[in-house]
């Protein structure tokens, strides 16, 4: 059943992904094109509202796969996705395999969610990030294994490298 939601999934948020970027995507874009990584940390982060952590992703991403619409807008598509499938994991694991279902169903289906996860900026993956800090805190609470806390730890790090 989870396989149709993440389908579900992907398909609301393939729709009208090569849109125009509107201003603040155009401006990441633009300086992940025209500024090196060490610049782009070092001056760009400084000069925007955010931490540098999107803007590496980006930067990375794009000299694969280039700088259209689409292609920059992919990866906060793949991080919806990360985040419907860490739903569900959090659903199953909290109360049960059908509570996981139903909740990455909503998650799958919510427009808020489904707009950001078609956007190049970084509330897809914030919101992927607080989902798997959620996740391997209940995992955690439960077994305490080592790889949790770095699971944990690593993904509270990342999240303030993302978004404040």
């Amino acid at each position: 059943m989870i396989w149709f939601i993440l389908l579900l999934g992907i398909i609301l948020r393939l729709i009208s992904l090569n849109q125009s970027l509107w201003l603040d995507e155009a401006i990441n874009t633009l300086a992940v094109k025209n500024y090196s990584l060490i610049d782009l940390v070092a001056q760009y982060a400084k000069a925007d509202f955010h931490p540098p952590g999107w803007f590496i992703i980006l930067w990375f991403w794009t000299k694969i796969f280039g700088y259209s619409e689409v292609a920059v807008r992919v990866p906060s598509v793949i991080f919806g996705l990360l985040t419907i499938w860490t739903t569900y994991l959090v659903g199953k694991k909290l109360i049960s395999e059908r509570v996981g279902v139903i909740a990455a169903l909503l998650i799958s289906v919510n427009p808020l969610h489904i707009y950001y996860s078609q956007e190049a900026r970084m509330y897809a993956m914030t919101t992927f990030l607080v989902t798997l800090a959620v996740f391997s805190f209940m995992k955690i609470t439960k077994y305490g294994r080592v790889g949790d806390w770095v699971l944990f730890s690593f993904s509270l790090f990342l999240i303030g490298a993302t978004d404040y």
